[in-house]
């Protein structure tokens, strides 16, 4: 199995941050997200306080990849969790999608090959929420 990052939403953990902060401010999220985005300390001291239970703060956003794999090894994915899509590209190529909220929950329930991998590639879009992930965030 084979995975390559495509595409993903620009500025992810400061629109994480903006949704953070959206719940406990009167601000409207566009000044939120203006003020934040040349602030990477104060949006990695919001992001590292994120709780799951909470997840819906971590969907505001979209990462992309194209993988190699078997339809065996797609079903197995596809059947761990429905909130990843899917379309064939070729044989044994996909391209499949899903927010950093179905990586972190699939992260806590399966310790695959795969969810490896997608948390590797998240290294740079999102280090914080990587980090976290490592770390087995609540």
């Amino acid at each position: 199995m084979r995975l390559r990052l495509v595409s993903y939403t620009p500025n992810i953990e400061t629109l994480i941050a903006t949704s953070m902060l959206t719940t406990t401010s009167g601000a409207q999220p566009s000044v939120l997200f203006e003020r934040l985005i040349n602030r990477p300390e104060k949006v990695k001291n919001v992001i590292n306080r994120i709780e799951v239970q909470h997840g819906n703060i971590l969907e505001h956003n979209r990462v992309i990849w194209e993988l190699d794999a078997t339809k065996d090894e797609l079903l197995n994915i596809l059947l761990n969790s429905k909130f990843f899509n899917v379309t064939k590209i070729a044989d044994s190529k996909w391209l499949i999608s899903t927010s950093l909220r179905t990586i972190v929950e699939y992260s806590q329930k399966y310790s695959d090959q795969f969810i490896e991998i997608i948390i590797d590639s998240i290294t740079e879009i999102s280090p914080q929420i990587h980090k976290l992930i490592k770390k087995g965030i609540k």
